[in-house]
């Protein structure tokens, strides 16, 4: 199993720096829990609309933002958790399902993106003041079976 752990308190570096921390990471890693580069591809993805996503609408309620994300890999399989001390917000409220999008929805996409491109996702509240994003991709994922189209 291989690890990656790293704390931001600026958000807008966070989101400059995943896709390289990720990718860097990645060619480090040399044993049998290496990820393909699809799987890699998509978990750069997620961590950036999710950020993005944090960036742009979250509420910190006049606190400095800060994430801390964690990564683990094991069987080429990726499970990430991101913890933010934003308020928070319900996943399942703002993530409706394929039968109730609209077409071209005007907001949301990130969050159909992040979705189409995980396995498993949920977002709660760890009980102390923060939240925290989990998501699970598997060796074999192909976003494609489950995009919005």
């Amino acid at each position: 199993m291989s690890v990656l752990a790293k704390k931001y308190s600026d958000l807008d570096h966070a989101l400059d720096e995943v896709r390289s921390v990720l990718h860097d990471w990645s060619r480090n890693l040399n044993d049998a829990s290496v990820p393909r580069g699809e799987t890699i591809h998509y978990t750069q993805l997620v961590l950036h609309e999710w950020i993005a996503n944090l960036l742009q609408h979250a509420d910190f309620a006049d606190r400095p933002p800060s994430i801390e994300i964690r990564l683990t890999t094991q069987n080429r399989h990726i499970t990430c958790s991101v913890i933010d001390n934003s308020e928070g917000f319900d996943l399942k409220k703002r993530l409706p399902e394929r039968e109730e999008m609209e077409e071209l929805p005007e907001r949301g996409m990130g969050l159909r993106i992040i979705d189409a491109c995980t396995g498993e996702l949920s977002y709660t509240s760890t009980g102390a003041g923060t939240y925290c994003f989990k998501f699970f991709i598997p060796a074999d994922h192909d976003p494609w079976l489950s995009m919005l189209f």
